[in-house]
């Protein structure tokens, strides 16, 4: 029990303890569907009901596999968004222009860019 604070020496009860953890890992699932409600976590501190197991899915991706899979997403958004604008702007005539702004002029659709590093 290397967990708990060394302070209370073996003043406690490990069931308890146990239980924390456990209550603790349910609600950091990464699936939300998978996380408990609320008020069955409540009854669980509180020792109304039981606690749940925790159903571990090895076929889920972990969360760096998703944020790489968001990232080539985006990516690909822009690297087409980029094509577009490109051959727009080959194709329009010379003439009048009013100036407009659009979400990806103001801020980088690009999750790796250092504008949000900047911004402080």
């Amino acid at each position: 029990m290397d967990i708990v604070d060394p302070r209370l020496g073996s003043d406690f009860n490990k069931e308890e303890v146990m239980a924390m953890l456990n209550i603790a890992l349910l609600c950091t699932t990464i699936s939300s569907a998978v996380r408990p409600a609320m008020s069955s976590v409540v009854s669980m501190l509180e020792g109304r009901t039981a606690v749940q197991d925790i159903v571990s899915d090895p076929s889920a991706p972990s969360d760096d596999l998703k944020l790489e899979e968001m990232k080539e997403h985006y990516r690909h958004i822009q690297e087409k968004s980029m094509g577009v604008s490109e051959s727009k702007a080959q194709s329009m005539p010379d003439g009048p222009w009013t100036a407009s702004s659009s979400i990806p002029d103001l801020y980088p659709v690009n999750l790796d860019s250092e504008y949000w590093e900047k911004r402080d």
